[in-house]
Order: C-alpha cells, then structure tokens, then sequence
C-alpha cells in the first residue's frame, strides 16, 4: 500500500528536490490533522454558504442537540476560550439561530436556546456531516472507520496526562464572504 505524505501532497514544488520521507515520523501529528480539519472545515462551510452560519455549523448542531447547554458547558466542551464562545453565541443570535435564556437554577449564566430556524437546519447539517464523513472515509472498511476513532480516542488519553499549555485555534476565512439579507 502506498502512503502519501502530507507535506508532499500539499507542498509539492517545496519537496520536489528532496528525499521523500516519513512524514509521520518526522511531522507533528497536529500538522496533518490541522490540515484535514480545514479542508473538512472548507468543504462544510461551502456547502453552508448560502446560511449565515459562517463556519460554526457544528456549534449550532450541538446547541439544537443539547437543550440546556450553557456558554460555558459548550466552551469546555468544544475547548473554545470563554471569550470566542461570547462571539459565536452572538454572532448565532444576531442571524436568528439562538437565543440565550437566564438559567433558572443559577441567575448568572444563560442556556443557549436553538430557535425554530435553526431547529428547522439540523436535518440539513446532519446530512452534511455524514455525506462529508463518507466521502473522508470513500475506501474504508467499517472496521477500519471504527479503528480510526478508537485510535483518534486512544491519543486523545495518551495526550490529556501530559502537560500542556491551552491553546485555541482560530480558523480565518481567508476570503470575504457577502452577508445574505436575513
């Protein structure tokens, strides 16, 4: 079976006079998967272009699922800092997708309410993601699919023990998308 590399898949006239290698051996495993998360990422928000949901579909799809989910439960849960979560949050209700209620056990936070147009899109963005998750896996044995997350988890635990500083990772839209009327 042959492999493609990454870093010569994605940059071939920088790797053309060099010695092909390893790239999992010699590459952070962050660089690859940064690199399939943006072109995931990319291919979502094209299909949702047409919605002002930029590319925080998933975001909106965990608040639909979810019913009482505060700020601060999906800022830990997607590892988003506290402050980019405020934006998302506002940037969802100014397009009339969410809507924050006063939690009624617990006065100083808010849970993040879907509003029926959002309610309206889950089916939407269900499809998505499972048409994206089967064109990612084209080729794949349903074996293979289910070793894939059991490896993505085992990494997950392998690296939560060790220390790290926090990071948050900011994906820019690289060009300007038109606002839709709403």
């Amino acid at each position: 079976m042959q492999t493609i590399y990454f870093v010569n898949y994605l940059c071939p006239v920088a790797t053309k006079n060099t010695t092909p290698s390893k790239t999992y051996e010699e590459t952070p495993l962050s660089f690859n998967l940064n690199a399939l998360a943006k072109l995931y990422i990319g291919i979502q928000s094209r299909q949702f272009n047409q919605l002002d949901i930029d590319r925080y579909f998933f975001v909106l799809s965990l608040i639909i699922k979810h019913k009482n989910a505060t700020q601060k439960c999906l800022s830990n849960c997607l590892n988003i800092d506290k402050a980019s979560m405020v934006r998302i949050i506002d940037y969802l209700s100014e397009n009339g997708y969410v809507k924050r209620v006063l939690n009624p056990d617990d006065r100083r936070e808010y849970i993040i309410v879907a509003t029926p147009r959002a309610e309206k899109l889950y089916p939407e963005l269900i499809k998505s993601f499972r048409q994206n998750n089967e064109a990612a896996f084209e080729g794949f044995t349903k074996e293979e699919k289910e070793t894939f997350y059991t490896m993505l988890e085992q990494m997950f635990q392998n690296l939560s023990g060790l220390p790290a500083d926090r990071y948050f990772i900011k994906y820019i839209k690289t060009e300007k998308k038109k606002r839709h009327e709403k």
